[in-house]
Formats: structure tokens, sequence, C-alpha cells
């Protein structure tokens, strides 16, 4: 209880000082290219609490349950599998809620125009692709205060990648292989794909804004599809590859 509490205290902050800060700006004019960089701003902004507030107490707490689950898992309580099936369902139903309060919140407070459903099937997807990054991040290390060190690995690469601060087209060759396997790129993807896919009537000074940023962004509406595939793809991977760690911590044990 008091773990849930904390964590919807911490969502309930951040939603409501994001929606009082970028209050109604999905709904100003798109014909003026700065309104729609402010909107671009609170999409990131909704993106990456969805992705702190969930990974945060998983890499702090995970590290400082490990030694019980090391213990317990020697004496045949359980197996590796099941205690990680267990803490995945766990996981899941708590980000679901956490994810729900900061969707309401968010979606009203913005006034984001993309469909509440695919708003919150969007957060919720980045929320559980970073609880699965920080899962693995927990599963490596023993220590809550060394996988803290890891916190800026999570969140710098994903907001430069993203096309927030720099544009896609502008970043170096040799590095930009790197927006294609970070979470938050699909998630700011295919969210700006439903909110600034339809900004106004085709040739439209609003819809030539909205192409703009999509074009920024390199959002290809054709590619939806392989967003959600590789999306879902990288939370299989990055929890298989905790379980990996869970499994090598396990045997160094005995």
């Amino acid at each position: 209880k008091q773990v849930l509490g904390a964590r919807m205290m911490l969502t309930t902050f951040t939603s409501v000082l994001v929606g009082i800060i970028f209050w109604q700006v999905g709904g100003t004019d798109p014909t003026d290219f700065t309104n729609l960089q402010s909107h671009f701003g609170a999409e990131i902004m909704v993106l990456m609490i969805a992705l702190l507030t969930t990974a945060l107490p998983v890499m702090i707490t995970f590290p400082a349950e490990r030694p019980v689950f090391v213990r317990e898992y020697s004496t045949n309580h359980y197996s590796i599998v099941s205690y990680f099936v267990s803490r995945l369902i766990m996981e899941v139903l708590l980000t679901g809620i956490q994810v729900l309060l900061l969707a309401i919140v968010s979606y009203f407070m913005v006034d984001f125009q993309l469909r509440f459903f695919w708003h919150f099937v969007i957060l919720y997807a980045t929320a559980l692709s970073s609880n699965a990054i920080a899962v693995m991040l927990g599963s490596a290390v023993s220590d809550p205060k060394i996988a803290m060190e890891f916190l800026p690995m999570l969140i710098m690469p994903q907001l430069l990648f993203a096309g927030f601060f720099i544009s896609i087209d502008l970043i170096p060759n040799w590095l930009s292989w790197l927006t294609w396997v970070f979470p938050l790129t699909y998630a700011v993807r295919l969210h700006m794909a439903e909110e600034f896919g339809s900004c106004g009537p085709p040739g439209s000074l609003a819809q030539a804004n909205c192409d703009r940023l999509l074009d920024n962004v390199v959002v290809d509406e054709d590619l939806i599809w392989m967003y959600w595939l590789l999306l879902l793809l990288l939370f299989a991977l990055l929890r298989l590859a905790a379980l990996g760690f869970l499994k090598d911590k396990a045997r160094k044990f005995y």
C-alpha cells in the first residue's frame, strides 16, 4: 500500500504540475507554429512522466529486494521464472493504475486532440517499456545506489534521440541508428501520428505546420504498425535480458 501510495503521489504531482504549465496548449491554434512547438513540448513531458514515474521506483526496489529472492530461491521456495512472472504481473497492474491517472489528468488539462484510448495505450506501452529497462538495470547490479547511477543513461539518450531538442535528420549518421533502440522514439512517433496527423483540411496552413512537425521527427504514418511491433519487441528483449541477469546472480550465490 505504501509503495502504491508513493507512486500515486509522484504521478499526481508531476501530472498536475505539467498540466498547469501546459494548460490547454493542445487546443491552441495550429496555424501558429509556436503553438505547435508548445503542444509538442507538452507531449514529450507527459511521455517522460510515464517513463520516469514507473521506472524510478523499480530501479530502487528491485536491487534491494533481490537478496530476499536469492535466499528463498536457494531454499527452493520458488523458481526464477515464477518469481519473475509474479513481479511482471504486479508491475503491469501497478503501472496500469499509474498510467491511467496520468492519462486522465494530462488529457483534460493539456487538452490533447487524439482519442483518449490511444493516449492511454501509448502512455501505457511507454511505461511498460521503461519499466523493462529499469528491471534489466536493477537485475544487473546489486546495490540500489549503483542502479541510481544508471538513471541518466535511462533518461538522457532517449530525450536526445526523441526529436524534441534536435531534428532527427541533423543527428550524425553514425549515431542516428540509436533512435531505433530507445522505446521513447516509438512512443513519440505513435503519439504524434495520432495527435498531429489531422490538424485541419488538406492543404491548409494548420495541416502544413503539423506535417512539418511530423517530418522533423521522421514520423511515417505508413509505418505505425512497425513502431508498435518494435516497441513490443524491445519490451520482450529487455525482460528476457533481465531474466538472464537474474539467473546469473542466483547462480553466483551458490
